[in-house]
């Protein structure tokens, strides 16, 4: 019996340690299945922070982006509005400068013509002043042609008289005499009729000199017509007391 107690208590712990082995198998799995849990834990909370790491981070490279993105346009809102101020300065300034150039043409204009009328008028006034020089000369020349013409018809006038008064009774009773006396009286007409003829074509040159119509009657004119056809009027016309020149002429 003592030989089967021993077999039996070899085998009894032989399956004792086998359940041993076997348990601290088990032990070993469980243990290494924890392991391989814990450890895809630890990849999975890894997995998940690096996820969330780059999540964070795409947020955060996405926030800068949009805040590098907002601040370039605030950049270039803010280069337009500098842009268009400048714009805005440089229009005012050219506009100024126009106005500026505008207001000085004018001026310049304005000064050209006051300079312009000034001259204008002071060339109206010496005009003027030379016309009324030339006037009173034309005047003058007029009063002094009306002068020889009265000296020329006194002159006539007294020969006429001399002659008529001293010598009437030869002209009665000497034909010749009479014949010459009639030949100078004919031709002291004549030369009245010249002298007086002459100074109306004075007269008429001088106003058509100075472009201003004749106001000599015409019917106060003695022509050599008038002389032949009505010798006794005319030689009325021509011994009467001669009345001023410048009668029936209209001086402004």
């Amino acid at each position: 019996y003592a030989k089967e107690a021993l077999e039996l208590a070899r085998l009894q712990e032989s399956t004792k340690q086998m359940e041993y082995q076997t348990s601290l198998k088990e032990y070993e799995l469980n243990m290494e299945r924890i392991q391989i849990e814990k450890t895809r834990v630890q990849q999975e909370e890894r997995r998940k922070t690096l996820a969330e790491e780059t999540k964070q981070n795409n947020q955060r490279a996405q926030f800068a982006d949009q805040l590098a993105r907002k601040r370039y346009d605030d950049q270039l809102v803010q280069q337009k509005k500098m842009n268009d101020e400048n714009l805005l300065r440089q229009e005012e300034s050219v506009k100024k400068q126009e106005a500026m150039r505008r207001a000085t043409i004018e001026h310049e204009a304005e000064i050209r013509h006051q300079n312009e009328m000034k001259q204008l008028t002071a060339k109206m006034r010496a005009k003027g002043v030379i016309e009324r020089e030339n006037k009173d000369i034309r005047l003058e020349q007029i009063k002094l042609k009306a002068a020889e013409h009265r000296e020329t018809v006194l002159q006539s006038l007294k020969a006429a008289g001399a002659i008529i008064g001293t010598g009437v009774t030869n002209f009665l009773s000497d034909w010749d005499k009479i014949s010459a006396s009639v030949a100078g009286l004919s031709l002291l007409a004549v030369g009245v009729y010249a002298a007086k003829m002459g100074t109306g074509v004075t007269a008429r040159f001088i106003e058509a000199r100075l472009g201003k119509p004749s106001l000599v009657r015409e019917t106060s004119r003695l022509t050599m017509l008038t002389l032949v056809k009505h010798p006794v009027q005319a030689a009325k016309r021509l011994f009467v007391n001669p009345e001023d020149a410048l009668k029936g002429i209209i001086l402004e």
